[in-house]
């Protein structure tokens, strides 16, 4: 029991670790020299997905069943053989009234072979075979296709997170300016209020341009982080070094 709470511990401990780690990462993004990879260099390490694999295998598995029905014809047709060789030996006993009891052996050696042949074609089996090697063709083919599909439909995801991240990127860029802009202005009236030549009110105003500001900064920052690590699963493809 307690080597299994002090396992759990170290499970706890060690996801907690990880996403500390994540995190800092994160926060040491420098976004204003963050560059994306091409949308090509992204198509195309988004093959390497596990789910490309998946198809893959399925598609040799096709190719393999292809070649089994294509060699099909092979069953028609039954061989076999026997071979023997070695000594046939006879064991022969005589006696008669005049003779008295004797034993005599006689062997040879013997070598013995045969073969056979014969054909039995099923009539609805040998006219349909070229269908069934069209369909196991089409089988082939149509997991290409969803290969294909799945990379295309891939793109598509590939390029909205893309676009959005690029967005959001202008973005943060603009509403760190302002939140700047929000703190060097708090920091202003707070110099006016200690002085007595700003009220309560004005503080308190300021405060909050300045608390939606950082809202605001921290939610885009959010969102950017989120679709750049969407698009890392999705392309297989690291960004945040």
């Amino acid at each position: 029991m307690k080597k299994k709470l002090l396992f759990i511990l170290y499970i706890f401990l060690a996801s907690t670790m990880n996403a500390q780690t994540d995190a800092d990462v994160l926060d040491s993004v420098d976004y204003d020299n963050l560059k994306l990879p091409p949308l090509d260099v992204l198509f195309e390490n988004a093959r390497k997905s596990p789910m490309v694999e998946l198809y893959e295998v399925k598609m040799e598995e096709e190719s393999s069943a292809l070649k089994t029905e294509e060699r099909s014809w092979l069953k028609y047709f039954k061989v076999g053989g026997m071979w023997q060789y070695g000594r046939v030996g006879i064991n022969s006993t005589f006696s008669d009234d005049y003779t008295p009891l004797f034993y005599q052996y006689s062997g040879a050696k013997q070598n013995l072979y045969n073969a056979t042949a014969s054909i039995s074609i099923p009539l609805d089996d040998l006219f349909d075979r070229g269908n069934r090697i069209k369909r196991q063709k089409l089988k082939t083919k149509a997991t290409k296709v969803e290969i294909e599909k799945w990379h295309d439909e891939q793109k598509i995801r590939i390029i909205e997170i893309y676009t959005q991240v690029v967005k959001e990127l202008s973005v943060l860029k603009t509403k760190a300016e302002t939140l700047s802009f929000a703190n060097a202005q708090f920091e202003v009236i707070s110099n006016d209020f200690e002085n007595g030549n700003a009220d309560i009110s004005n503080l308190n105003t300021m405060k909050k341009i300045q608390t939606d500001a950082l809202e605001n900064y921290q939610e885009t920052r959010s969102q950017l982080n989120r679709g750049i690590l969407q698009l890392e699963i999705l392309s297989k493809t690291k960004i945040i070094k």
